[in-house]
């Protein structure tokens, strides 16, 4: 059995097609794309193994190979989230994918629950600066009682399966695959159920069945954190603008000894002026999100400073901006689906503070998901236990920075692969597939079919950027 107890949990999933005839598509536009490109629609039962009820139009966009000679495999893109939605990548896939699609289609699918496909849309919570652990409990009730569709069958068991469908339907035999952040773990659980179809992955920012999330988020997050003032110091004028990095986070936990500390301060959005009621969980989870990016990671610490001397518009600026890009393209309902059936289950009974001993961030980050997945309905949990790796080739590629799926979890995905090649950029934070020459190495890994040979000598180059000491000259 080629899958051990995974095959098992999977299988159990009907793959009868819904509809055999070829797939119509039809010429569209994407945000993010000027040019044209061909759009269609996939149509599955919500309850894949009863093949009866709710309905769901699964959208499909296809990015054609800019040459006529094509390869008959193309780039399928999974995005991350869990719950973001592939066609938003559009843009992104075609220019840094560039290379890829001279003689292969790029092909984004929002998968069930994200994106345009019947998406699990909470209800939009606000700009709200701070939320306390009742406050987050109720909107995720308030999320599950508005949906109508059912969150137990937005998992990957189902959603792989209505991809694999539509493989079929565009007449593909085989595919590559891309994913980045939690897409890697769709890629890679693909790849498990369906080998015969699966030519290569790319996986940047690894996801591994074992991850055990959200159980590591804080001992990563502080390593990343930790690397950070390290460089500072020896970077010349960090280490002039900021002698004690280390004191002056412990200056800013200080101002919360005694609770949630309320400032006047303008939005970050609006500008209009707002009075802000900040606990100390909340402004964690800013520094937190701040280190996925290389750029607002070289400008937390003068936030920070900022936030010392009383003045928090920077840092709830950067809360805002974190918001907009892990909040505003998912679909929460779908998240939640994910990692309250697949991930949080195998938590139960681990102890998070005694993984988050010496860290910065506490066990904020998993508290707050065992608070968001107590009264969510859990879907059909995934066993990683028995898993035979997969003879398909992956390149695996890990940002140094990362605060969330830093390179030790890239080696954990190298496991699941007979045949991996696993590159660290130096340079880079939560996803690197975008930085550099990296794109050149995913399209000529691609091209191959392996990573025999490859060159990943220039991932040295990709510079971290400079750090930020004041913001005299920058905009209020």
């Amino acid at each position: 059995m080629r899958l051990g107890i995974l095959a098992a949990c999977l299988t159990v999933v009907s793959c009868e097609s819904v509809s055999p005839t070829p797939f119509a598509l039809e010429p569209c536009h994407l945000d993010g794309l000027a040019e044209e490109v061909r759009c269609g629609v996939h149509e599955v039962f919500e309850d894949r193994a009863s093949l009866s009820g709710r309905r769901l139009q699964i959208q499909v966009a296809v990015l054609p190979a800019l040459r006529r000679l094509v390869d008959p495999d193309p780039l399928f893109i999974f995005a991350g989230g869990p719950g973001q939605g592939a066609r938003g990548l559009g843009g992104v896939a075609a220019r840094f994918f560039k290379k890829v699609r001279r003689s292969r289609d790029i092909v984004l699918i929002d998968l069930r629950g994200t994106g345009g496909s019947a998406p699990l849309q909470c209800p939009d919570a606000g700009d709200a600066l701070s939320l306390t652990v009742d406050e987050i409990a109720a909107q995720v009730r308030q999320c599950r009682d508005a949906l109508t569709a059912n969150p137990r069958f937005y998992t990957h068991a189902e959603s792989l399966a209505d991809v694999d469908e539509i493989r079929e339907r565009l007449g593909y035999q085989t595919i590559n695959l891309w994913g980045g952040s939690w897409g890697t773990r769709a890629a890679l659980l693909y790849a498990l159920r369906y080998p015969e179809a699966t030519r290569s992955l790319v996986l940047d920012g690894a996801a591994p069945l074992d991850l055990e999330f959200p159980r590591t988020a804080s001992a990563d997050a502080n390593a990343a954190l930790n690397r950070l003032l390290t460089d500072c110091a020896v970077d010349r004028e960090c280490a002039r603008a900021f002698p004690n990095p280390r004191a002056m986070l412990r200056e800013l936990e200080g101002r919360f000894v005694a609770g949630p500390v309320s400032t006047r301060l303008k939005h970050p959005r609006t500008g209009e002026p707002t009075t802000a009621l900040l606990h100390a969980d909340m402004v964690m989870e800013i520094i937190r999100g701040a280190l996925y990016g290389p750029r607002d990671a070289a400008a937390l610490l003068v936030a920070i400073r900022h936030a010392v001397d009383g003045d928090f518009s920077p840092l709830a600026a950067q809360g805002l901006r974190t918001a907009s890009w892990s909040v505003d393209d998912m679909a929460l309902g779908a998240t939640y689906a994910v990692l309250c059936s697949e991930d949080l289950p195998r938590t139960a009974g681990v102890d998070f503070a005694a993984d988050a001993k010496g860290s910065f961030f506490r066990t904020v980050y998993a508290d707050g998901w065992r608070v968001r997945c107590a009264d969510w309905p859990a879907g059909r949990p995934l066993d990683p236990r028995g898993v035979t790796p997969s003879p398909a080739p992956a390149l695996i590629v890990s940002g140094e920075h990362d605060p969330v799926t830093p390179p030790r979890t890239g080696a954990a995905m190298a496991r699941y692969f007979t045949a991996n090649w696993h590159v660290v950029v130096p340079g880079a934070a939560h996803n690197t597939s975008f930085s550099g020459c990296v794109p050149d190495l995913i399209a000529d890994f691609i091209s191959r079919g392996h990573g025999n040979g490859l060159d990943t000598s220039c991932v040295e180059q990709i510079a971290w950027p400079p750090f930020t000491v004041s913001t005299a000259g920058t905009r209020p």
